[in-house]
């Protein structure tokens, strides 16, 4: 009987001691945890830490008008072929400085190439390379093929362009002319949802499309009484 009531009051002592120690650990403050970065545990700290924003590249874009002015710009694609004179396409280069080749290729709605041109030009500094092409046209080694074909944007152009290089919200832009009115479009009414494909230096930049709206045919009832 003396074995079994030592025993009892040890263990009594044991669980008092045991709930004594809980007591102090919930009262006692806890340490904040902190992150493992590598199993990315969270904590209060990470989860709102905010991470600064990093700057976007942007990349190159195009936009169509009616004239030869960037001020023009808008998301208009569809156009009249009635009406239209001539498609003036911006190609807006942010980030870009140097001498570069740019190349816009027009697709007909049935997938087919219509025509390629080609635009030279140079951002940040238009006196060196006016002095490189005139080095050029006096060296007696021939020029690359079909040299002529490649418009200088940094020269004065006609129809009352000045020059295909321009400035469109703080970046440059290349314009390009497409002639439509008198020409194979307006005489076989090529209308319908025409593609535009962008090279830089011969690296697709950027894809695009614009929409020609045909005409409006003439009505059958009238040729037929002036007959």
């Amino acid at each position: 009987m003396g074995r079994i009531r030592l025993g009892g009051q040890f263990f009594a002592l044991l669980s008092l001691l045991l709930g004594g120690f809980q007591e102090a650990d919930a009262q006692s403050p806890r340490a904040p945890r902190k992150v493992d970065a590598e199993n990315g545990d969270p904590s209060s700290d990470a989860r709102f830490r905010v991470r600064p924003t990093r700057p976007r590249h942007r990349g190159p874009e195009i936009f169509y008008c009616e004239t030869a002015d960037t001020s023009c710009r808008t998301t208009q694609e569809s156009f009249s072929l009635t009406e239209l004179r001539d498609l003036h396409v911006f190609v807006v280069w942010p980030g870009v400085t140097g001498q570069h080749v740019q190349t816009m290729e027009f697709f007909l709605p049935d997938g087919s190439m219509y025509s390629s041109k080609k635009t030279q030009f140079i951002i940040g500094g238009v006196a060196t390379f006016t002095a490189m092409t005139r080095a050029s046209r006096d060296e007696v080694s021939p020029l690359p093929p079909a040299r002529h074909l490649i418009a200088d944007a940094n020269r004065v152009h006609s129809q009352g362009i000045p020059s295909l290089l321009m400035k469109n919200r703080g970046d440059s832009s290349i314009l390009t002319v497409l002639p439509v009115g008198g020409t194979y479009i307006t005489q076989r009414n090529l209308s319908g949802i025409w593609r535009v494909r962008v090279l830089l230096d011969d690296r697709l930049a950027l894809e695009s499309t614009f929409t020609l709206t045909p005409r409006p045919e003439p009505d059958k009832a009238e040729h037929g009484t002036g007959r």
